[in-house]
């Protein structure tokens, strides 16, 4: 079945830049492109992370994270930043400001806890918190005491949380084998400062979580590491190579045996190197990398001064033979590779 655009559409039409396609279409998330489209259709409306979140109808930090990548490509400046435009015939570009959303940070949770009278106030004032109270010990699975019930009504009243995101909250914990009330206020005081205040940025968070959680068990198996659960640091780099450069398992193990090949340990930052490489020349499989690894070879083998400088960087047969061809695409040799082992 083929397809083509209907001619009834174009009763409204605006210009896109190319590059923004070509060189971005296969890294820009789906918020992303929806930001990007939504500004080049209407250029003449202020732009800020708060008006953009109110029409997409997305919380203010996954806007500025949107707006962050094409900021990061110089499809978007700061106009604070940006110096005056000479005069042109034609109409100049657009100068967007995306200001930086400054972290929302919260305190801990009061040594100082609400006491039985007044649990048993808000319970008669709201019904809410004693259905709170009821799911919680069935998601848990055990009874909630004095202590349980302090802790859910501080996570509503401290961290902002409503009781319906709270119950996710729990969900998620239940779901980590990890119950107890010290992790429970560090999960609630993590959630406040991601600003996960509603059911739909609750379930986009854990649809995130659960996604980069089941890369990392996959992950984890076939290079064989004990750790059941990523440290913080690991999972950025797995959620930035899931969702912002989208590679797969295969390929993320496939620059981990690069990794391994070449710095004698595993490094975040050096598989890191590896994989934005690829996303910036399209490799995407492993027979991408083996078509370009090729190609590398080839261009060698013609006899080119600078690959016969650096034979010596290239020595290594590592498996599917990439290792030489990574280190020359991300520029990084065996005296230079980052030493970092978590």
């Amino acid at each position: 079945m083929e397809f083509k655009i209907n001619p009834a559409v174009y009763t409204g039409i605006f210009a896109v830049p190319r590059t923004v396609v070509d060189n971005n279409i296969r890294l820009a998330s789906a918020d992303a492109l929806r930001v990007i489209l939504l500004i080049f259709a209407h250029p003449d409306q202020p732009v800020s992370v708060e008006s953009l979140a109110a029409s997409l109808h997305k919380p203010t930090g996954e806007i500025s994270d949107a707006l962050l990548f094409w900021m990061e490509r110089g499809i978007l400046t700061d106009a604070a930043s940006s110096p005056a435009a000479a005069p042109q015939a034609q109409a100049p570009a657009t100068v967007l400001q995306a200001p930086a959303k400054p972290k929302k940070t919260v305190a801990d949770l009061p040594l100082a806890r609400p006491t039985h009278e007044q649990i048993a106030i808000r319970c008669s004032e709201n019904e809410a918190f004693r259905e709170l109270f009821q799911e919680a010990q069935q998601k848990l699975g055990k009874t909630i005491g004095y202590e349980g019930q302090s802790l859910l009504i501080m996570l509503h009243d401290t961290y902002d949380l409503p009781v319906e995101v709270i119950l996710m909250l729990l969900e998620y914990a239940k779901s980590k084998g990890k119950t107890g009330y010290k992790y429970l206020a560090s999960l609630g005081r993590d959630w406040s400062e991601k600003e996960i205040d509603s059911l739909e940025s609750a379930e986009a968070y854990l649809e995130e979580l659960t996604g980069t959680d089941a890369l990392w068990t996959d992950f984890r198996r076939q290079a064989g590491m004990k750790n059941v659960n990523p440290t913080a640091k690991q999972r950025r780099y797995l959620t930035a190579w899931r969702k912002e450069l989208g590679f797969d398992r295969e390929m993320i193990f496939l620059a981990y045996e690069i990794c391994i090949d070449n710095t004698g340990k595993l490094s975040v930052e050096y598989m890191d190197k590896v994989l934005r490489a690829w996303a910036q020349t399209g490799v995407r499989t492993p027979d991408d990398a083996e078509r370009e690894r090729r190609s590398w070879r080839e261009k060698k083998r013609g006899g080119k001064k600078t690959a016969a400088k650096k034979e010596s960087v290239y020595s290594s047969d590592a498996s599917y033979d990439l290792d030489a061809y990574s280190k020359t695409a991300i520029g990084l040799q065996n005296d230079t590779a980052p030493d970092v082992h978590q």
